[in-house]
């Protein structure tokens, strides 16, 4: 089997398979809903026509039991229910395992054979034991059905008239076909019990009395189910030949196959007429390996420190000649626009990450027996597709985490005075070259103490170490290793990993995780995210000779430092920043070189971030930078990477983040 057609046959399948899944959960709120049941048909209709071609038989079946059910939905012959929608998401996951084996080489194994006999089950229109049956109209007594008798008569003004009688006659099911396309046609032509001959039925029963039926010639063998079918059908088509002319009656072809009249379609919503293609309209789309993407990416960043160090050499030369420096400059421009060009095409809206999260939702707060409203805002906003692919897991987990410790159960929220129904809200915000990802919800919100006293009973930290915590700190212990506030496990929580696998994956795309709460009011978990991470603005500093960086995102401002502002608080020193702002005193010359910085005898300046205040020598300046991995220094943790600078230098990008936790457990230098 050709590679590229499988790998392509892959892509698109898991492109149908996240759609229909979101089309099923759409279904549940709408289970008439012609457009998504047409939909959610197509996508199994296309993974078995594609699983036929690449001869994964066992997927063939699978996708065709679930057309066959999706059919009999589309056609109305049954309605969906909760129970039947959880046997078809069910299903969807058992062809994504298919997908993944496909993806490994290997011919897809069966699904599960209980589930695959419900699927069948609800095909034929059974009610399986495990689910709850939809409330449903008295059936009508089997004994002694009654049958309706039809002929044509002039009416006193000349035009033709049908009139009717109903006998009792053994059941027959093609009859009964039969029977529902007549009455139909009749409610067509007259009205919904309007026809002459019938018994109206209800108030206009009452207002109006019917008129007698004439008799109609007795039918010979009436009691044969098939003689009796044959002469109704006669009388029909005669008298739709009659109204309307040889073969131009309106609604039921003769030809066609008999309609079940078991669920008819409602006469309220009538089906909307296909949606004419387009004439002549191209396809602007391809497909591409990511890894050819990432290889252009990398070319871009490697002309960007080239862009660096040409403007650099320019500038030590001066303004001594024009055209040189015009042509540096030209350079600069079009390199920044090849840089934006590029990242454009790695550009994916957020839907994608979004997409599997209603879901999540709604298997989440069945289990745990909560009412809950997902809002999802900002799914056009576009980020890169290697920050999308990364934050998948971690922000399920995020999702998961707020509906079982956030949110309360409905009991719990009406006694703290709320709706039963919790609201969990996730939004994707664009601002600048960052992206805000949140989760917010209206729960009970986080304690601090209660977080800190959870972390001392299982000795992830130490008793003085909590001393010195800030409430801030005493949050992000929920960030650490083993942490858990949950004394039971189970399905969502309780074994102590999650959170800190959140915050690796963040950091390790260059972005940071803040914690909001309010108790009684909820929490809002916030990650903030470069947009894309193929460059690095970062801010080069000085510490006494030696050159660093530092990541853009993270510096709030540069200031000047009043040592009169600096102050010893529990063994630990911390400035104060304006009125009412004190954050802890970083010496970088100490912790990266082991030499304190004197202020008033070194040169000494500020960098305000949200970890504190960085003191070293002196801010250089600004540029963008490509993040170079590192894998020689015992110090790694420390550091995001090394970049070239304009100078030709190479510059250690410091990881904030890591080296003041490193300050708290004493690893710094």
């Amino acid at each position: 089997m050709d590679n590229d057609i499988l790998q392509e046959f892959l892509a698109e399948s898991r492109e149908l398979l996240a759609d229909a899944q979101g089309q099923l959960l759409r279904l549940e709120a709408s289970p008439d809903d012609a457009g998504i049941l047409g939909a959610i048909f197509r996508a199994f209709h296309t993974l078995k026509g594609g699983a036929g071609f690449l001869e994964a038989q066992n997927m063939v079946d699978w996708c065709h039991h679930l057309e066959d059910l999706l059919d009999k939905l589309r056609d109305h012959k049954l309605q969906a229910d909760g129970g039947m929608i959880d046997a078809i998401l069910r299903s969807t996951d058992v062809i994504e395992r298919m997908l993944g084996e496909m993806g490994q080489g290997e011919n897809p194994a069966p699904g599960p054979a209980d589930l695959s006999a419900l699927v069948q089950a609800y095909a034929r229109g059974e009610q399986p034991a495990t689910s709850a049956p939809e409330p449903r109209a008295a059936a009508a007594p089997a004994s002694a059905p009654e049958r309706t008798w039809a002929e044509t008569r002039p009416l006193a003004s000349g035009q033709s008239g049908v009139y009717v009688e109903k006998k009792t006659l053994a059941q027959n099911p093609a009859e009964d076909d039969l029977e529902a396309a007549f009455n139909r046609t009749l409610d067509e032509l007259y009205g919904q019990g309007g026809a002459p001959g019938l018994e109206p039925t209800g108030a206009a029963a009452r207002a109006t009395p019917a008129p007698r039926p004439a008799a109609v010639p007795p039918v010979p063998n009436a009691s044969t189910p098939q003689t009796a079918e044959d002469d109704l059908e006669a009388a029909f088509n005669r008298t739709l030949d009659e109204l309307y002319g040889q073969g131009g009656a309106p609604g039921v072809a003769r030809a066609s196959a008999p309609v079940p009249a078991t669920v008819p379609k409602p006469a309220n919503k009538p089906s909307p007429p296909p949606a004419a293609e387009p004439q002549g309209r191209e396809d602007t789309t391809i497909r591409v390996d990511s890894a050819r993407l990432d290889q252009a990416m990398n070319q871009v960043g490697e002309l960007v420190l080239l862009r660096n160090r040409l403007s650099a050499a320019v500038a030590r030369l001066g303004q001594s000649d024009e055209t040189l420096v015009r042509l540096a400059r030209e350079t600069d421009l079009t390199v920044n626009d090849l840089q934006g060009i590029v990242m454009r095409l790695r550009m994916q809206p957020c839907k994608r990450l979004f997409q599997s999260l209603t879901r999540v939702v709604r298997d989440a707060s069945r289990n745990l027996g909560k009412k809950v409203c997902l809002e999802i805002e900002g799914e056009d906003v576009e980020i890169d597709k290697t920050v999308i692919d990364a934050l998948s897991g971690p922000l399920i987990h995020l999702v998961r985490n707020a509906l079982d410790h956030g949110l309360e159960t409905p009991h719990d929220r009406q006694a703290a005075g709320k709706s039963e129904e919790g609201l969990l809200r996730v939004a994707a915000i664009h601002l600048g070259d960052k992206v805000q990802i949140r989760v917010i919800d209206d729960g009970r919100g986080m304690n601090p103490q209660k977080i800190l006293q959870s972390a001392l009973s299982k000795g992830i930290i130490a008793e003085t170490e909590a001393a010195r915590l800030s409430e801030r700190e005493m949050l992000e212990l929920i960030f650490l290793p083993g942490f858990s506030t949950k004394d039971q496990v189970s399905e969502l929580s309780g074994r102590g990993v999650g959170m800190d696998v959140v915050r690796s994956a963040v950091q390790q795309l260059r972005g940071r995780v803040d914690i909001a709460t309010r108790p009684n009011q909820g929490t809002t978990l916030t990650l903030e995210l470069p947009l894309t991470l193929a460059v690095l603005p970062v801010l080069y500093f000085r510490l006494r000779r030696q050159t660093y960086a530092l990541p853009v995102s993270t510096v709030d401002n540069l200031m000047e430092i009043d040592p009169s502002h600096v102050h010893s608080i529990s063994g630990r020193l911390m400035i104060q920043i304006g009125a009412e702002r004190i954050v802890p005193y970083i010496d970088l010359g100490l912790q990266l070189q082991g030499v304190p910085l004197h202020l008033g005898k070194d040169p000494c300046e500020g960098i305000l971030t949200e970890h504190g205040l960085l003191v070293v020598s002196e801010a250089v300046g600004t540029e963008d930078s490509v993040v170079k991995p590192l894998d020689i220094s015992a110090q790694t943790s420390w550091y995001q990477g090394a970049t070239i600078s304009g100078g030709g230098d190479v510059v250690l990008i410091l990881d904030l983040q890591a080296l003041t936790q490193a300050m708290r457990t004493g690893q710094a230098a």
